[in-house]
This record gives C-alpha cells, sequence and structure tokens, in this order.
C-alpha cells in the first residue's frame, strides 16, 4: 500500500511547480529580491488545492512533498544567492516531523528563507494536543523569522495573532477575499491591521494588488510593501 501511496505522490508531484511572487516594496519594481514561494499546478497554473490536500494528509506523503520541495528551493538559492523567500507552511503539516527535518535541512540556506503560517484550519488528522504557538516557536528556535498569511481569515484570527504577537515578524493581509467591501470599509480594515502591525512592531505586507489605482489607494493609506498580479511580468517560475 505504501508503494502505491508514494507513486501516486510522485506522479502528482510531477504535475506541480513553484511560482515566486514578488514582495514590492516603495513601489520599486526595478530591484526585485523578495519573493513568496506559491504552490502551482502546471496545467492550470493554479493553487494544487486536491493534490497538496492527499500530499499533506500524513507524514509519509509530506516527507516526499519536503523532499521535492527542498531540491527546488535548492536549485533556485544556489543560482540565486541574494533573494530572500517566504515559505508556506500549513498548519496540517506542522503536526509532521517531516516538516521540520525539512527545515532543517535548510540550514544552510537560512538567510534566504522565512516562513509564512497559512490559514487552513487543520482537519482530525492533526494531533490536536500539539499547540499551534509551541509549533511556531519551534520554528523561531531553528532562527526562521514567521509571518502570518492571510490575516482574519480562517485560523488567523485576530486572536491567533495576537497570541503569537511575540514569536512573528510580518503580517499579511490578502485583498481578494474582500472584494464585497466598499472603498470605506476596505480603508478603515487596511488601517486597522496596519495599527496593530505598528504597535507590535511588525511589517504589513498587502496582497491581491491587481490594479494600478488599488496600488495608489494602499500607497496613500501608508503600506510600503504589496503583493499581487500588478506586477505579474516579475513572476518567477521553477519548472
Amino acid at each position: 500500500m505504501n508503494i502505491k501511496n508514494n507513486e501516486c505522490s510522485k506522479s502528482l508531484l510531477n504535475n506541480l511547480f513553484f511560482c515566486l511572487q514578488p514582495i514590492i516594496r516603495n513601489g520599486d519594481d526595478s530591484n526585485i529580491n523578495e519573493y513568496e514561494l506559491l504552490l502551482r499546478r502546471k496545467k492550470d497554473q493554479k493553487f494544487p488545492e486536491v493534490e497538496f490536500e492527499y500530499l499533506s494528509q500524513n507524514n509519509n506523503r509530506n516527507e516526499l512533498l519536503m523532499a521535492w520541495s527542498y531540491r527546488e528551493i535548492q536549485k533556485f538559492l544556489e543560482l540565486n544567492t541574494q533573494c530572500l523567500l517566504w515559505i508556506n507552511i500549513n498548519p496540517q503539516q506542522l503536526s509532521f516531523n517531516s516538516t521540520y527535518l525539512f527545515l532543517k535541512s535548510l540550514k544552510e540556506f537560512r538567510k534566504n528563507i522565512k516562513i509564512e503560517i497559512t490559514e487552513q484550519i487543520p482537519d482530525k488528522v492533526v494531533d490536536k494536543s500539539t499547540s499551534l504557538i509551541s509549533c511556531i516557536c519551534k520554528i523561531r528556535e531553528m532562527e526562521y523569522e514567521v509571518a502570518i498569511d492571510d490575516i482574519g481569515m480562517g485560523l488567523n484570527t485576530l486572536s491567533f495573532v495576537l497570541e503569537n504577537i511575540t514569536q512573528i515578524s510580518r503580517l499579511k493581509l490578502s485583498l481578494v477575499s474582500l472584494r464585497l467591501l466598499n472603498q470605506e470599509e476596505l480603508i478603515l480594515l487596511i488601517k486597522f491591521w496596519k495599527l496593530v502591525a505598528n504597535e507590535a512592531k511588525l511589517e504589513l505586507v498587502v496582497e491581491g494588488i491587481d490594479s494600478e489605482e488599488l496600488r495608489i489607494l494602499v500607497s496613500n493609506i501608508g503600506i510600503t510593501m504589496q503583493q499581487g498580479f500588478l506586477w505579474e511580468n516579475e513572476f518567477k517560475y521553477l519548472y
């Protein structure tokens, strides 16, 4: 059964790749060296939700995903030594030893790597006795900086952010799921999270910038770090 599972996992991995989405500082896209590492499916360039759920269901499958990820990251950083990568870790993966072995294996690139904790709520497979706060502390003990991704969504509530405030260096607010807000509501929400970040002396990145109009609106609020499809021409792809 394990052999069949491994073959299935490897087949899925052959259809995946990483997209590097740039993080833009002060609207300057002329000297980009910071990226978020995004997992994508080759056939449609979308996040492989079903495939990822399968690959992160248990430690053995996650180990294969981590080994594949390590090889892709290693190849890129050996050729791009000045780049900084933010790597997404799903809370589900924090219950697997293979995730921490993956992070340990990347120690030679520690100055080039930071970690984002995504918002997905772990399913029943996760050992509920394992505190996510203790998991984040474990990552920090490895000397990786940690960001909370998609704040206000899923697991990453205001309460969760405040519980982990001393262990993190960055907050990331996505506008993708906030399209139903009017402009006034959107501005108020961004200002709120900017206040939270400022009070804790954290960086705040606003994601989902897909137009010049939105970039200017967010910049006028004082957000200097932005990310989104407006800079699609600057994306990098690891096939």
